[in-house]
């Protein structure tokens, strides 16, 4: 770590190259864009390496990582959708028809990001970091400042409503 925090470039990279598969999923949940999770990753990296001087030693590198990961990648989704409904409000673009398979997937992609959009930012995080990023409820709890015994609570009612939300989807996967 102290090495990193010097600069040193294969230091940083030995610090997070373990995270990153956790780093992609966590982005990617949030993007649904593999361009956007890849773009979202890399610039939390960025970040990350800018700010090892705020990384608390004896908190999770982990935790601390996913959660500029996920930040990273709502900014970046956000920014995608602005400039989608600019571009459709330019002019309408004309789409070839896709597979009924295909169709299904993006709609039930698309309530399960308007899902997660519904939820409270911090029951989001919490939900995200659990689900897409394997933290544990302690991890959790760190990134967000709060206790485990919150993280966990979070972390249900997050689950719950979804479930509520997106229960037909469940019982049609069987």
């Amino acid at each position: 770590m102290e090495r990193a925090r010097q600069g040193d470039g294969a230091a940083f990279s030995a610090l997070v190259t373990p995270h990153l598969a956790m780093l992609f999923r966590v982005a990617g949940r949030s993007c649904r864009s593999r361009e956007l999770a890849e773009d979202a990753v890399q610039d939390a990296l960025t970040i990350a390496a800018g700010r090892l001087e705020s990384y608390e030693p004896g908190t999770s590198l982990k935790a601390w990582l996913a959660a500029i990961t996920s930040q990273r990648a709502w900014t970046l989704l956000r920014g995608e959708l602005r400039r989608r409904q600019r571009e459709q409000a330019a002019s309408e673009p004309q789409r070839a028809a896709s597979p009924e398979q295909h169709l299904r997937a993006r709609q039930a992609a698309d309530r399960v990001q308007a899902a997660l959009a519904k939820l409270p930012e911090k029951r989001r995080q919490a939900a995200m970091l659990r689900l897409d990023g394997g933290l544990s409820y302690k991890e959790i709890a760190q990134e967000l400042e709060t206790s485990a015994a919150s993280a966990r609570v979070l972390v249900h009612l997050s689950v719950k409503a979804l479930r509520a939300e997106l229960g037909d989807l469940l019982e049609g996967e069987g």
